[in-house]
């Protein structure tokens, strides 16, 4: 039994020998290697020997960093690749003042978004893309936002007409059913996506929120989503872990309904932003 292990560690001890040698006869011959190339009349540099991992590490080059967009948008981290190609040039072609493009799952609204320049009597609410007096219009912002969302609070307008087109669909969101398994509202821009969750829906007055808040102070930004939670109506959906907060960025979805004095209202608060490509 000992003589067996004698052998054994006998063996061992040889090929550590070797390896020993091994590595040494390399060490040496790439040190003549260098001192034969340090000879010759060309300017080369000396191979450069890596002998810890800090020099490793060292040497690996750095990823280029991600180009955020200089919009206010690329504050947020994406979460993503933009995830649907809108030809947003397209619709730009046929009316200079399309700046976005909504979609909401499941109602069957897809539209682009014009801008209107007269909050009073805002052109493209009467007009088509294409600039003929219609009674749908298109779905639009007005001047009393920027034409970016990145307000506080931007209000987005549309009809509801028979056909259902436009804002017709967000009726749906009346139906509790409907409400708690949609929650999502997309806005294509040209180098983002932004997805907002929706927060409520409910009728309400036609008073033009704008000019009873200034959405740009915390107190006033809490005062009107904490009435709007304060509502007491059967008939409205709310999602309580949505409701914006001081520093978010939200929308108001607003349409007519059967009463002229009321507006139905969705309310949605930034919850994701999309812009790799």
């Amino acid at each position: 039994m000992g003589s067996k292990r004698g052998i054994a560690v006998a063996i061992v001890a040889a090929l550590l020998i070797v390896i020993a040698l091994v590595f040494a006869i390399g060490y040496y011959a790439g040190r003549s290697r260098s001192a034969g190339q340090g000879n010759t009349t060309e300017n080369t540099e000396p191979e450069t020997e890596i002998s810890t991992v800090d020099e490793l590490l060292d040497t690996v080059t750095a990823a280029e960093p991600v180009s955020r967009p200089a919009q206010w948008y690329g504050a947020y981290e994406s979460s993503g690749d933009i995830e649907r190609d809108i030809d947003l040039a397209g619709f730009e072609n046929r009316c200079s003042d399309v700046y976005a493009f909504i979609e909401i799952p499941g109602t069957g609204i897809e539209e682009p978004v014009a801008y209107c320049e007269d909050a009073v009597d805002p052109f493209w609410f009467s007009h088509d893309i294409d600039g003929n007096p219609s009674d749908k219009g298109m779905i639009i912002t007005d001047s009393l936002n920027g034409k970016d969302f990145s307000d506080p609070v931007t209000l987005i307008y549309g009809k509801n007409p028979d056909d259902g087109t436009m804002f017709t669909g967000l009726a749906a969101f009346h139906d509790p059913d409907f409400f708690k398994t949609h929650d999502r509202v997309n806005i294509y821009l040209s180098e983002a996506e932004l997805t907002y969750r929706i927060y409520a829906c409910y009728i309400g007055s036609s008073d033009h929120i704008m000019k009873d808040y200034d959405f740009n102070d915390p107190a006033a930004f809490n005062k009107y989503y904490d009435s709007i939670a304060d509502i007491r109506d059967l008939a409205m959906n709310i999602r309580e872990d949505a409701k914006p907060q001081p520093g978010d960025h939200a929308i108001v979805l607003i349409t007519h309904c059967g009463d002229e004095s009321k507006r139905l209202f969705v309310h949605a608060v930034l919850d994701e932003v999309r812009w790799g490509k």
